[in-house]
């Protein structure tokens, strides 16, 4: 092979090579967490999550994807952090087996109690304090809540207050947040629930509850479509295909100053 074939040769494989893990692939991992109000009227929220999260589970990997698992209960707090009725939240970090999950929200089921939900203040925390795989697992969190967010108007991120505080953090951090809630407080969360094009992770409450069903139906199919077409934000080329690409363009120089040298010497 001469040297102009072998020029071209790796020309095009350094292409390849720097041009592939730019490009954002279908992912096929995720961590999904719940975010579920743990007040009194929750009982059957968290009696569906132990009821569907294994034929979810079972729908998801049948897809082909690898999924995690977190829970965490809130009311003015969230998960692990301590609450002021002497109750604890529902806290299972990721990864937890399915097992650990199920028991989990059994437990919430009978430990409900009254206070206050802000909402906006859990998604915050969860988005913080879960131990997110990170690397191309997509990032879907579901907050569950039948009340409206109270003292919304105080969370505050990057100087923005509310919603468009939140939303900005969602962005930020690469959630896909959904939210399973009534339909008269979809506009509480409509600007902050992950959207695409014509659909939006919005999910009525009232389906659940009343056709609990073909609502885990309907929630299992959009979930594994927003995890199969979800894009890392910032995809890197890994260090071994760097190495290669460094590798190459050494070969390539030198390649190109032995054919100078050759030049210089027959003249």
């Amino acid at each position: 092979m001469n040297t102009k074939k072998i020029k071209t040769l790796l020309i095009t494989i350094i292409s390849i090579l720097f041009i592939v893990p730019s490009v954002s692939l279908a992912t096929s991992m995720a961590d999904l967490v719940f975010v579920v109000d743990q007040s009194g009227s929750m009982f059957n929220e968290f009696n569906w999550i132990s009821n569907s999260l294994l034929q979810i589970d079972s729908k998801i990997k049948s897809k082909g994807i690898s999924a995690n698992y977190g829970l965490a209960g809130f009311e003015y707090t969230t998960g692990s952090q301590s609450t002021q009725y002497g109750i604890d939240n529902a806290w299972a970090d990721l990864p937890s087996d399915i097992s650990d999950i199920i028991s989990e929200a059994d437990w919430a089921a009978n430990n409900l109690y009254g206070g206050i939900e802000r909402g906006y203040h859990a998604v915050d925390w969860a988005t913080d304090n879960f131990t997110w795989t990170g690397g191309d697992y997509a990032k879907v969190m579901v907050m569950i809540t039948d009340e409206d967010v109270d003292y919304g108007e105080t969370y505050t991120y990057e100087g923005l207050y509310g919603e468009r505080a939140l939303k900005k953090k969602m962005k930020d951090e690469d959630i896909l947040l959904n939210v399973i809630t009534f339909s008269h407080l979809f506009n509480v969360w409509d600007d902050v629930a992950f959207a695409k094009e014509d659909y939006i992770g919005l999910f009525d409450l009232d389906l659940l509850k009343n056709e609990s069903l073909n609502f885990t139906e309907h929630f299992t199919n959009a979930k594994i479509n927003e995890i199969m077409e979800h894009e890392p934000t910032a995809p890197v080329p890994e260090p071994n295909t760097m190495l290669l690409l460094g590798v190459g363009l050494l070969f390539l120089g030198s390649l190109c100053r032995k054919k100078n040298f050759s030049k210089a010497v027959s003249v």
